[in-house]
């Protein structure tokens, strides 16, 4: 993947958003999870589905700070979720955006994460994701910016990339049991979009 500074985005297709979109449509509300950073043009874009949005900003928490050594025999702690999202209880969300950040986090983590936001789901939840499958990927998380349901704005963090995971469905399907991918599409730019859906066990 060819890496750009911040000053110049980039803007590129997507269907797995629109795919989002098409699934909303005529819902009377939707309770939005970003776990992103807030920008004002992508809030603006979920207004049409008269929902609200929560923004939890993971990507500023990144990269998470190493977990104390366990005890030999001991499994290692989660990351303090709960500390760094914040989130309400009682809230079921609509839709839950994490963009690419599960490439940021090992498969240990992620398993954790979803544990952690699948409380806040019900039955139908969607889950939006964008995994890196190339060799190499931005040494920082990238901020996406919507410009219409079928395309959007990459601002790269700086021009230094690190070893992409390669996180293959089967290992997230296997960490992530209670989300079904309803959709997957390989984009032309290295990236695979999923959208998960949320079926409690």
């Amino acid at each position: 993947m060819k890496s750009r500074p911040p000053s110049e985005p980039v803007v590129q297709s997507t269907l797995g958003l629109n795919a989002l979109c098409l699934r909303l449509e005529g819902a009377e509300v939707c309770d939005i999870l970003e776990l992103g950073p807030a920008r004002g043009g992508n809030i603006e874009f979920w207004s049409q589905f008269s929902g609200s949005i929560y923004v939890a900003d993971l990507h500023s928490s990144l990269p998470l700070p190493p977990p104390a050594e366990p005890a030999e025999g001991e499994t290692p702690p989660d990351p303090e979720w709960e500390r760094l999202l914040h989130l309400p209880e009682g809230r079921r969300f609509d839709v839950i955006l994490a963009w690419d950040l599960l490439n940021y986090l090992e498969l240990p983590a992620v398993a954790s994460l979803i544990g952690y936001v699948g409380r806040f789901c019900k039955p139908g939840t969607l889950l939006y994701s964008l995994i890196f499958d190339l060799p190499k990927m931005p040494e920082e998380i990238t901020v996406y910016r919507i410009i219409d349901a079928t395309h959007l704005g990459y601002e790269y963090g700086g021009p230094a990339v690190r070893p992409c995971p390669r996180h293959q469905p089967r290992a997230l399907s296997a960490v992530m049991r209670q989300f079904q991918v309803a959709n997957s599409f390989r984009l032309r730019n290295g990236l695979i979009e999923f959208l998960f859906v949320y079926e409690p066990v």
